[in-house]
């Protein structure tokens, strides 16, 4: 298979939302309207992996502070002082995994933070994929006010845990 990253479009947001129902537990599953409000505040920062003009795979974030978190199905709230790339949501197909895209999503989005002169990019890991962060090169940082504990619990139900990551970019 051939894969293509390029920038999410509002049309790809069918595709999207049939990708995060195949990728998440239903806790996790965001309604079409925040979907399309989060792309709408911040489109440079959402991207897609495409094969045979197909998407298979998504990666949307905004700008942010370190240390805040978005609340779990609410609208993104980018700040004007922003200091870091927040990785929203990450999600692939069944069918996508196990080619590296979503490596490849990653490094998009840490191109677009270079390019930015953003020198951090942050993320809360959910449904026990702090392994797989940690393997890019992000850290757990515990440094969360409560108010941001608090938006970080949104994110958590049963026994599972939210770790807010933190990854310092040199340029």
């Amino acid at each position: 298979m051939i894969f293509k990253i390029r920038p999410m479009h509002l049309s790809d947001l069918v595709a999207v939302e049939s990708i995060q129902a195949e990728a998440y537990h239903d806790y996790f599953l965001e309604s079409v309207q925040v979907i399309e409000r989060r792309f709408r505040s911040s489109p440079a920062t959402a991207w897609v992996a495409e094969s045979e003009n197909k998407v298979c795979a998504y990666l949307v974030g905004y700008m942010s502070k370190v240390g805040k978190i978005n609340p779990l199905n609410e609208p993104f709230s980018p700040v004007e002082d922003s200091d870091c790339l927040y990785l929203h949501d990450l999600a692939l197909l069944k069918s996508a995994q196990g080619y590296g895209l979503a490596r490849q999503l990653i490094e998009a989005a840490i191109h677009y933070a270079i390019n930015s002169f953003v020198s951090v990019v942050a993320l809360l890991s959910v449904q026990n994929s702090k392994q797989f962060w940690q393997g890019l090169g992000f850290s757990e940082s515990i440094n969360l006010n409560e108010a941001e504990r608090g938006n970080a619990k949104t994110y958590v139900t049963g026994n599972a845990e939210a770790s807010y990551m933190v990854k310092r970019l040199l340029f």
